[in-house]
């Protein structure tokens, strides 16, 4: 299928929210040199016996103040491998050790890596740009690269909660693990997202993020993505936290599922059926901030 020609808007947001007047720029640094904020997360979980999970997460984030706008960057992923412990007889049957064998397999894998800038242009607007990839073979895809660029604008923010929406285009590039003759691979889209931070008590804090996305080539092909974590303080730089996030594709990738006959004798065929549409993912995790 020939791919959808995006047109060059992202290209001048892009070029529109870095030029930066060199008077002000400098101005701007020499008022205030802030430095860059960096936090890390480390999950982690092993069971052994008569089953074996394994699962090892990691994930990283910097943040800067920078050009009269926030840079924001962020890279992480999640990796889970199960099996079950099988014991195996050698010998006769009056005469036989155990042997214990176990082989995970990988049932879960998702990797991803964004960055995006903010430049405000008053108290309540502003104009953000930014790429993103991810992997995450089970959900379909090898790979999918995107950019956006839009306007947004924050609706509340003082010292205990941020509330803003953003409004832009995307390009999206997706490479499926098993290819749809019926879809484009690279198509443009318009994304909504609202996100909140809020700090609910001295030690606890609350961020929220919907972002829907809607394929501009197929309008069933709506995605919507809801994070939420919620982050306790153990002291200043470490803190524990729970995340939660829904991820539904209304035209989810295809798989290949086996064919069996209507009294569920196997064909040796398979077909191409579509893939679930919601996935969800909870994790706890050790936070360190510097």
């Amino acid at each position: 299928m020939e791919k959808t020609k995006f047109p060059g808007v992202l290209c001048v947001l892009a070029t529109a929210l870095t030029a930066v007047p060199a008077e002000s720029l400098q101005e701007e640094q020499e008022e205030t040199d802030p430095s860059w904020e960096y936090n890390a997360e480390l999950s982690l979980l092993f069971t052994s016996g008569n089953s074996t999970v394994r699962t090892f997460g990691i994930g990283g984030g910097a943040r800067r103040e920078w050009a009269g706008g926030e840079l924001s960057l962020r890279a992480g992923g999640l990796r889970t491998e199960s099996g079950t412990t099988r014991r195996i007889a050698v010998g006769t049957a009056d005469n036989f050790t155990v042997r214990s064998e176990s082989d995970p397999e990988p049932t879960a894998e998702n990797y991803f890596a964004r960055g995006e800038f903010e430049r405000s242009f008053s108290d309540h607007v502003h104009l953000t740009t930014g790429a993103g990839w991810e992997r995450n073979t089970f959900a379909g895809y090898e790979s999918k690269l995107s950019l956006v660029g839009g306007i947004g604008n924050v609706w509340i923010d003082n010292e205990r909660t941020r509330l803003k929406s953003d409004y832009g285009l995307t390009l999206t590039a997706q490479n499926d693990v098993i290819e749809d003759p019926d879809k484009s691979s690279t198509f443009g889209g318009v994304r909504v997202s609202t996100s909140l931070r809020r700090r609910l008590t001295e030690t606890a804090n609350l961020e929220s993020t919907l972002t829907l996305d809607e394929n501009l080539t197929d309008a069933a092909d709506l995605r919507a993505d809801f994070a939420n974590s919620l982050a306790v303080d153990i002291n200043s730089s470490l803190a524990v936290k729970t995340g939660l996030r829904l991820v539904w594709d209304n035209a989810p990738a295809l798989t290949r599922a086996p064919l069996e006959e209507p009294g569920g004798v196997p064909t040796g065929e398979t077909v191409l059926v579509p893939r679930h549409k919601l996935d969800s993912t909870l994790t706890i995790a050790l936070v360190a901030n510097f």
